[in-house]
């Protein structure tokens, strides 16, 4: 009788043991699957210091980290891929992009999908805005080319040379014309106008009526982006998810500006930067350290080093 009681209590034991590792097993199985998998960051006023500069060294190793833990590192940005390869040297064929404000999906070399404007409605642009090319500095972008009137590139309109040196410099490839209607024949993806601020609201509202198949951005420092409707970069993010099998809950975003709203709202872990407006702010779950004090660095090295 002894025996058979013994016997007993060592099943249950056994039993409890196995039930306990299984309970285990299951919380390791929800950790992994609330993990990080994704990560999206805008560039200018998030990622990219006040000069536009990052530091390499310190991204080459918090890449490395990522890599080896399998999270996907996205830039998602309103630049072209263009100014993207020049920004990340040697590491960009080791990331994903969602460029153009999320008309142009890349992972690594490899385009996903490209949302370019149709002809008509390239057409009917150039002719509207055919005598403020220049004044409202207006650039006309494909994947790999930039396309800019001589007079825009050096008209002084905006009230601040500053202001355009560096709107200048966000197309590295730019390839000044004398007249935009001697535009190539491209696959044009983005238009992007950089309006003095005091026209900034009724330019934008005159284009809604005018063009209502295509939609105004505004994607910071007064500048309006030109895409298609339903473009945005949670359009880019959600494509990568599906690909990869990725959940809202293992994406982590970070941003400053109205474009990056769309990506705030979709993912659980997201990040507004100290330095960006209340309503960016209000669309996040978080907020981040300003890009002046490498807040982007500082959440994700605190995120591995909890994980």
């Amino acid at each position: 009788m002894k025996r058979k009681y013994l016997y007993f209590l060592f099943c249950v034991v056994l039993l409890l043991k196995f039930f306990e590792t299984a309970i285990m097993v299951l919380e390791k199985i929800e950790m992994v699957k609330k993990m990080i998998k994704l990560i999206a960051v805008d560039m200018d006023g998030t990622f990219l210091d006040e000069k536009g500069q990052f530091d390499a060294n310190r991204f080459e190793q918090l890449l490395d980290e990522l890599d080896k833990r399998g999270i996907l590192f996205v830039v998602a940005t309103g630049n072209q891929i263009s100014r993207m390869k020049i920004v990340f040297g040697n590491l960009a064929n080791r990331l994903a992009y969602v460029v153009g404000n999320g008309s142009h999906l890349l992972v690594k070399d490899e385009t996903i999908y490209l949302k370019n404007l149709s002809a008509q409605q390239l057409q009917h642009f150039l002719q509207y805005y055919e005598n403020h090319f220049d004044d409202y500095h207006i650039v006309i972008s494909s994947p790999e080319h930039s396309y800019m009137t001589k007079g825009a590139y050096t008209c002084q309109n905006l009230g601040n040379a500053e202001r355009l040196k560096y709107y200048n410099a966000s197309f590295p490839n730019v390839i000044l014309l004398d007249n935009m209607l001697d535009l190539p024949h491209e696959k044009i993806n983005k238009i992007t106008m950089q309006l003095p601020m005091a026209l900034f609201e009724s330019v934008s509202q005159d284009f809604r009526k005018e063009f209502p198949d295509l939609v105004p951005m505004a994607s910071g420092f007064g500048a309006i982006d030109v895409v298609l409707p339903g473009v945005d970069k949670a359009l880019g993010i959600k494509e990568l998810m599906a690909l990869k099998g990725i959940s809202t809950d293992q994406v982590m975003t970070f941003g400053d500006g109205d474009n990056d709203i769309s990506m705030l709202r979709l993912a659980k872990y997201s990040y507004a930067m100290e330095n960006a407006s209340k309503t960016v702010k209000a669309a996040a779950n978080f907020i981040a350290p300003s890009n002046a004090k490498s807040g982007v660095f500082q959440v994700i090295e605190q995120y591995l080093e909890s994980h």
